[in-house]
């Protein structure tokens, strides 16, 4: 099966084509990049949601829903996700291809155009955004910004990531802060609006079966010629200095251990496949030396697992534990990390980790979203990468490459967020 995406520049940004008859729905994907900055954080990722508030058309929510869904069941959703050193404003667009149609009708030009509207004709108010709107959607935010604290899990990631990053944007949270919010008005998000649609770096995503020109024609139509930045999403993080100890109290029944560490392989790195055997023998999966040390052997998490990310290059170890066993569990994953260093693998951990790791691309390859997710990646760090390439370097890495990439992990923030005294867990054992 093909991978290839056919890229074609238009004025103010980039159309991206795979036209393929392997999926029986098309799925658009609209981009705007723009950099990761502590001042625009909050407003950035609300915009997208305001934007799916109305258009100038469509001026209601439920109209816009229901042009969508008019066209066969079509549907449009929106977010905003972290690049490393970017955020991503990203629209999805889902809509029946042809063939699965009675009538056959090509569905591909009205969904482009409802999606150019809520890109490029939004509904204005005045000199902005109408307030009402933004309010409720300030509202919404609001939430999911407090949803990201009520799930303790969550919560103690977020927090290991704004210890090793303090002082950078990219110790925002996801969706910024809560006390921001009071500040953003329709106009101010409006003038956000204008620069981010203006000097932002511009992607859409097009897969399934469609006429490309029919798909440039429309990008280009909608598209802006203005000064565009072309940012990248950040060289690996490294830093020269003693690891940092954080320790946080709440009124919690389940400690949790998060350890970051610097590695200095990202998706760019040619190393890269390297470092992805390497997490995935560490922690990745339930095979793997954290999950059978931590909590099958020693019996001492809820859960065990390490997450690499792949745009920072970066490595976190994440743990649920009785707050009493701290030191216990970090001698221990330290053993675990300590081994990796030795290549010391043993051909169940090699084996069943590339064929997860193999097998999780090639579900990808089943995926649109995720096919568009991972070319993303490649343009914004400048080496792409597809499924397929990636289960044949997994196929090439060696143990010896693994333990070299294992060499040069570092710790560097250690962040434990732990039960008061009393808590019904404290000392006892899972």
């Amino acid at each position: 099966m093909s991978e290839d995406f056919e890229s074609t520049t238009v004025p103010g940004g980039q159309v991206h084509l795979w036209s393929t008859s392997r999926f029986h729905t098309i799925t658009m994907v609209a981009y705007w990049v723009w950099p990761l900055q502590r001042e625009t954080v909050t407003a950035a990722t609300l915009l997208p949601h305001v934007l799916l508030r109305g258009t100038r058309n469509l001026p209601e929510f439920d109209d816009l829903q229901n042009a969508f869904s008019d066209l066969y069941g079509a549907s449009i959703q929106a977010d905003a996700k972290r690049k490393g050193d970017l955020v991503t404003l990203e629209f999805v667009v889902q809509v029946p291809a042809g063939q699965r149609i009675a009538e056959g009708l090509d569905l591909t030009r009205p969904a482009l155009e409802l999606l150019g509207q809520v890109l490029w004709d939004p509904l204005v108010v005045g000199d902005g955004f109408e307030e009402d709107r933004v309010h409720r959607e300030k509202e919404q935010h609001r939430k999911r910004i407090a949803s990201l604290m009520d799930d303790k899990m969550l919560y103690a990631a977020q927090r290991c990531t704004a210890e090793m990053f303090a002082g950078q944007a990219y110790a925002a949270p996801r969706y910024g802060f809560e006390e921001d919010l009071a500040q953003i008005s329709g106009a101010s998000l409006y003038a956000l609006y204008e620069q981010i649609r203006d000097g932002g770096s511009f992607h859409l995503f097009v897969a399934g079966p469609v006429d490309p020109d029919q798909v440039v024609a429309f990008a280009a139509k909608w598209g802006r010629a203005g000064v565009r930045g072309d940012w990248s999403a950040g060289e690996p993080f490294m830093a020269d200095r003693p690891v940092k100890m954080v320790e946080e109290v709440m009124d919690i029944q389940q400690g949790k251990l998060n350890i970051g560490y610097r590695t200095g392989s990202a998706w760019r790195d040619q190393d890269f496949p390297a470092m992805m055997m390497y997490n995935g023998v560490l922690g990745g999966f339930p095979h793997s030396k954290l999950f059978i040390n931590v909590r099958e052997r020693a019996n001492l998490a809820y859960y065990a697992s390490s997450r690499l990310d792949a745009h920072k290059g970066v490595l976190y170890v994440m743990t649920g534990i009785p707050s009493d066993h701290r030191d216990t569990v970090m001698e221990i994953v330290d053993r675990q990390v300590e081994a990796m260093a030795r290549g010391e693998i043993n051909d169940e951990e090699w084996t069943w980790t590339r064929i997860g790791l193999q097998n999780q691309y090639r579900e990808l390859q089943d995926s649109p979203y995720g096919m568009i997710d991972m070319r993303l990646a490649g343009i914004l760090h400048g080496v792409s990468r597809s499924p397929g390439e990636m289960i044949e370097a997994l196929d090439a890495v060696t143990e010896e490459e693994v333990a070299a990439v294992g060499r040069r992990v570092q710790k560097d923030t250690v962040y434990f967020l732990r039960g008061k005294e009393g808590t019904e867990d404290a000392g006892t054992e899972v």
